[in-house]
């Protein structure tokens, strides 16, 4: 209940802030608000920043004050973000220069640190509920992850039916309206709600109480200095650490700097490369973490992680950059570039016009549909199938990139049939019905679109719900993606380490992919009738295939190398725990062969 109203209130914010910052601040003619391509660039960093705070989140939960009172307090301040964000929608605020200043400051500050906090906690805090001394408890926890997101999509639904459709539903050249009034209270309820729902479970919940504080950020930094002091991998590693911040604050200083063209491009272009670099050094140099073996540190401290804690988490770490960053770059194209191609083409259903975001419902639809379908008919069907053995995360990481690139390919198949009816001299736009000739919903003969850049441009003759089609794609390879890489590194991560390595997991999905998704924005012109969309589409396919390459070299490389190694280490087989329902802690060498025996079999 929990993740579903909070989800609800992220996505109403999340599938209309494009819409508001382009509509947001006073008018100048038949213009308001923020280019497209700047209102795309900031939405991707608050994306960013909502994931970059799990890494607070896992923090505080697995070092500080336990997950339960994480939640608990972090969704407070969630709570007076949204009500930030519902008092800058008032009209009177958003048609003035300060509606922009609030709803940033309720928005990327205390609604992306609630979020990012509670995220990683709320799902370990779930599976934490389940006793794994338990036979059928621990089948039931195991898939407790895609229940977990199918849950989520259940708030997204109705965000996406109903909030977001509900921001735009009064945007006309002249005024947005009160819609976004209406929505964001909407969404600061149903906060109200979790946080309510959340409380009053607290009798029945376990592992409630606080933790034990020990060191666990600064033994892991002691680890990356001293190994960068012995080691040219330790000095490439902490290079690729240090990057981090470093392109996600130049992307962030440049997407608020929408107002400079030149230098937000420039600027933005930077952070990607940074990203590239540090994503590719991290993958390589954290492949093998024999380096970290001879890290000196002192007196080990009472209490703090061991040196094999850190190797372990360490060791998690290219497939979580691999997988999540590869795989989230084209599955950002479904926050923004499929709802701002819906918003150029005929979204009218029973006489009212619908928010491209709308169509999001494909992906939602797709998750709740086929989780079930593939939790209780495919998965049991291939591992009959396989004599026994499950379906490997490798099969399934693969197929879920191939289906995240197959979405954007039809969604460029998709604009190209549009941009043809929309350029030349007999465009083919939706004409405008005879009651709103001479209004602000006209511009001459056609009917102008409420959710497109200003409410300014007009719809082609081609209906908006084609999009659901790249939508749904999207949400089938979800399911074969996000998932399954939060139970590798449930399963996986040390114990102590596991909200940390959750919130890492976070990170790469929302925070590092997205840095590289507004720095792409560029690519996302304001008219696409003037502008090629498609360009944006491909080079997202062009990220997933080097990604997933480069996942499937390193994970076949380390099969050979558990092969002939790992007789009962979880070091030497961690990466190649491509296919396994339980902890490679206590694999064996004849399983670890199997494994390669399956995969090679696939």
């Amino acid at each position: 209940a929990v993740e579903m109203c909070e989800r609800l209130c992220y996505y109403t914010l999340g599938g209309s802030q494009r819409n508001y910052l382009e509509d947001v601040g006073p008018s100048s003619g038949r213009t308001r608000g923020l280019r497209a391509s700047a209102a795309i660039s900031i939405s991707s960093c608050w994306s960013m920043m909502s994931y970059l705070s799990c890494l607070l989140g896992g923090y505080l939960a697995d070092n500080r004050i336990g997950r339960y009172r994480t939640i608990l307090y972090f969704a407070t301040a969630y709570i007076f973000g949204v009500a930030l964000v519902t008092t800058s929608a008032v009209p009177e605020v958003m048609s003035s220069s300060a509606g922009l200043p609030v709803y940033l400051l309720g928005s990327f500050v205390f609604v992306a640190l609630g979020t990012g906090a509670i995220k990683p906690n709320v799902m370990n805090f779930g599976a934490d509920q389940y006793d794994t001394e338990d036979a059928d408890e621990a089948v039931q926890q195991k898939a407790f992850f895609s229940y977990f997101y199918l849950t989520i999509n259940i708030g997204v639904v109705f965000a996406m039916g109903f909030t977001v459709n509900l921001a735009t539903s009064h945007s006309t050249t002249a005024d947005a309206g009160d819609g976004y009034m209406q929505s964001y209270g909407i969404a600061t309820g149903a906060m109200l709600l979790a946080i309510i729902s959340f409380a009053a479970g607290t009798p029945k919940y376990v592992g409630k109480g606080g933790v034990t504080h020990a060191p666990m950020v600064s033994v892991i930094w002691k680890h990356l200095l001293s190994s960068a002091q012995q080691t040219w991998r330790g000095k490439a590693c902490l290079v690729g650490w240090c990057l981090i911040p470093v392109y996600m604050i130049i992307v962030l200083a440049g997407s608020l700097l929408g107002n400079f063209p030149g230098t937000s491009q420039t600027m933005t272009w930077v952070a990607m490369g940074l990203a590239l670099a540090s994503c590719s050094i991290l993958t390589i140099g954290h492949l093998r973490n024999d380096f970290i073996e001879g890290a000196s540190i002192g007196p080990s401290q009472s209490g703090s992680i061991s040196s094999a804690d850190v190797k372990s988490a360490l060791q998690c770490v290219p497939t979580i950059i691999c997988i999540n960053v590869g795989f989230n770059i084209p599955y950002n194209a479904m926050n923004n570039a499929y709802p701002a191609q819906a918003c150029q083409m005929d979204t009218r259903f029973l006489g009212q016009q619908l928010n491209g975001s709308f169509f999001s419902l494909g992906d939602a639809f797709a998750i709740i549909l086929l989780v079930p379908c593939f939790e209780k008919l495919l998965y049991p069907a291939v591992k009959r199938w396989q004599g026994g053995q499950p379906i490997s995360r490798l099969a399934k990481y693969t197929t879920g990139f191939s289906l995240a690139i197959v979405a954007n390919l039809s969604a460029a198949l998709i604009e190209h049939v549009r941009r043809a009816k929309s350029t030349g001299n007999d465009p083919d736009f939706v004409q405008c019905p005879e009651e709103l000739l001479g209004t602000a919903s006209c511009a001459g003969s056609f009917l102008l679109s409420k959710c497109s850049p200003g409410a300014r441009i007009p719809m082609t003759n081609m209906s908006a719900f084609w999009t659901f089609i790249p939508m749904f794609l999207t949400g089938a390879g979800e399911i074969l993606v996000n998932p399954v890489v939060y139970q590798y590194v449930f399963e996986e991560a040390p114990s102590r380490l596991r909200s940390m390595l959750q919130a890492l997991n976070l990170v790469a999905a929302g925070s590092i992919s997205n840095a590289i998704t507004a720095a792409l924005s560029p690519l996302v012109p304001e008219n696409f009738n003037s502008g090629h969309l498609v360009y944006y589409y491909y080079t997202n396919c062009v990220l997933a295939v080097v990604a997933l390459a480069a996942y499937l070299s390193f994970t076949r490389s380390s099969f050979q190398t558990a092969a002939v190694t790992v007789e009962g280490s979880v070091h030497a087989s961690l990466l190649a725990s491509v296919d396994r329902g339980a902890s490679v802690a206590t694999a064996p060498s004849r399983h670890a062969a199997s494994l390669l025996g399956a995969e090679t079999a696939e």
